[in-house]
């Protein structure tokens, strides 16, 4: 896989958010995807992204940085639309994606937003 084409999935994902496409989900993501800061898979994420849009009529991720090397790419996310009772900080993302088969795999991250984000972990 190129790097343009590792962008292009990753990039997919954050315009699935954005769109509030949750019918995407699953052909972004492999069948067996797992979210370590979720602690589970296709499912929690809609659930979470889903509990996120209701919250947050507003909410979108900016793609400030992304790093691509090998099956791997880090990102750093910017939240708008996040409301300052809600976030003390400019709200953000850093996460590590595995892409296999031109799907996200495996997702990492880590955040400023704690609870918001609807994590079970509290890193």
């Amino acid at each position: 896989m190129t790097r343009e084409e590792m962008e292009q999935v990753i990039y997919r994902m954050y315009e699935a958010f954005n769109s509030r496409d949750i019918n995407s989900v699953d052909d972004i993501f492999t069948q067996d995807f797992y979210s370590h800061p979720l602690q589970a898979g296709l499912e929690a994420v809609k659930k979470t992204w889903v509990s996120m849009f209701e919250r947050f009529p507003d909410i979108r991720v900016v793609v400030e940085d992304l790093l691509v090397e090998g099956e791997k790419a880090a990102s750093r996310t910017s939240i708008r639309g996040i409301t300052a009772a809600d976030a003390e900080k400019q709200p953000m993302i850093l996460e590590l994606i595995r892409v296999e088969s031109q799907r996200i795999a495996e997702v990492w991250g880590l955040t400023n937003l704690g609870e918001v984000v609807g994590s079970k972990r509290k890193d």
